[in-house]
C-alpha cells in the first residue's frame, strides 16, 4: 500500500526518514527501501486497524478570510462613533478650559485695572488693538506683551515678532488645524441689521432700549456694576471659529473670508470684534457661518463664556429671546433656562 503524501515540509520528510532508520534498524534486519516499508506495522497499525499518516498544510480559506473581514468591517462600524464622540468630548472640554482660562484672565485684568478690557480699543492716536493684546499679561504670556508695541499699529513691522505667535488657549480643539496665529474666541459687542430687524419684525425678540454686552469697544471699560442683569446671566466670550477659511452650516466653502470691515480671525487683529447681523433656518443666530459671527465646530452647538467666569454649551437651536437675554447686560431681562 502506497503512502499519500499530501505534503512535503522539512518536518514531513525527516519523520519518514526516521521511519525508514528504525525499520532496518534490527541486528538481522535490512534497511528497506521498497513499497515493503510503506506496509511495516510500525507505520500504520493502531488497535489492529490500518492508519494512514499524512501532513497536512492548514491555513484559511477564502470564504473564512472573507467571513473575519466582514466581522472586523462591522465592529469598526459599530466603535468609530464611540471613539469620535469620546474625541470630540475630550476636545469640548479642552474648549470650556481655554474659555474659563480668558474668564479669569478678563476678571484679573478687571482686578489690576479697575474695569473690564475693551473689546477693541481705538485710541485718539489712532493706534488700535485687540482685547486679547490685552489679556496677554494674565495667561502666562509676558513674554509676547514686552515685545509689542503699544504705541504702533497692531500689524506695524514693529509687532511682527509678537503677533506671528501661536497662543494655544486662543484656539479651540475642535476647529480645523493647521491656521497660523488665530483666536476663535472674540467678542460680539454690537447687534446690527439685517438679524435685528428680521427678527423683530417676525416677532422673535422683543425690543429693548440697550442692547450693549458686557464688553464694549472704543476704548470704553465697562465695570462689573454696569452688569445689571447679572454677570451670571450675561454672555461675554463667544466662538467665532476656523476663520479665515469660510464655513457656512457645517461646510467649508472652499474661499477665504473676505471682509475687509471685519477681522481676519487673526489674535491681534484690531477688529477681532464682531456685530451678529445674520440669521439661518429663519430664527437661529448660532452655527450659520463664521463670517463674523458666532460659529463653533462642536456639533449642535457652541460655548459660551459667561460674566461670571463659567463657560456653558448651548444648541445652535436657542430661543433667539433667551439668546438676546443672555446677551445683554441691562435691559432688565429675567432669565430661566
Amino acid at each position: 500500500m502506497w503512502v499519500r503524501q499530501q505534503c512535503a515540509p522539512p518536518e514531513c520528510l525527516s519523520w519518514l526518514l526516521g521511519r525508514i532508520l528504525l525499520a532496518g534498524s534490527g541486528p538481522d534486519s535490512k534497511p528497506v527501501w521498497s513499497a515493503n516499508l510503506l506496509s511495516h506495522k510500525a507505520f500504520f497499525e493502531t488497535n489492529g486497524n490500518l492508519a494512514m499518516r499524512t501532513c497536512l498544510k492548514t491555513g484559511f480559506t477564502l470564504v473564512e478570510m472573507l467571513v473575519v473581514i466582514t466581522i472586523i468591517g462591522i465592529l469598526i462600524a459599530l466603535l468609530l462613533p464611540a471613539v469620535q464622540a469620546a474625541r470630540e468630548a475630550a476636545r469640548r472640554m479642552q474648549c470650556t478650559n481655554n474659555l474659563k482660562q480668558l474668564g479669569l484672565a478678563i476678571h484679573n485684568y478687571e482686578n489690576t485695572h479697575g474695569e473690564f478690557p475693551p473689546s477693541a480699543a481705538y485710541k485718539k492716536d489712532y493706534y488700535s488693538h485687540s482685547l486679547l493684546a490685552y489679556l496677554l499679561p494674565f495667561i502666562e504670556q509676558q513674554a509676547i506683551y514686552d515685545k509689542y508695541h503699544w504705541d504702533k499699529y497692531w500689524n506695524a513691522s514693529e509687532n511682527k515678532e509678537a503677533i506671528e505667535t501661536d497662543i494655544a488657549i486662543f484656539v479651540c480643539p475642535s476647529a480645523p488645524h493647521g491656521r497660523k496665529y488665530v483666536a476663535d474666541y472674540a467678542v460680539a459687542d454690537l447687534f446690527g441689521n439685517p438679524a435685528k430687524e428680521v427678527l423683530i419684525s417676525a416677532g422673535h425678540i422683543t425690543e429693548r432700549a440697550n442692547w450693549a454686552g458686557i464688553l464694549c469697544w472704543g476704548g470704553y471699560g465697562s465695570t462689573a456694576a454696569d452688569v445689571r442683569d447679572g454677570l451670571s446671566n450675561t454672555f461675554m466670550l463667544f466662538e467665532d471659529a476656523g476663520m479665515p477659511k469660510e464655513y457656512i452650516a457645517g461646510k467649508a466653502t472652499g474661499q477665504d473670508i473676505q471682509d475687509g470691515s471685519e477681522g481676519s480671525g487673526l489674535w491681534a487683529d484690531e477688529l477681532a470684534h464682531f456685530t451678529i447681523n445674520r440669521t439661518c433656518n429663519v430664527k437661529n443666530v448660532v452655527n450659520c457661518d463664521n463670517n463674523n459671527e458666532v460659529y463653533s465646530f462642536h456639533p449642535g452647538g457652541a460655548m459660551f463664556l459667561y460674566g461670571d467666569g463659567s463657560v456653558h454649551f448651548h444648541a445652535q437651536s436657542i430661543d433667539p429671546e433667551l439668546f438676546f437675554s443672555l446677551y445683554t447686560r441691562e435691559a432688565g431681562d429675567v432669565v430661566s433656562f
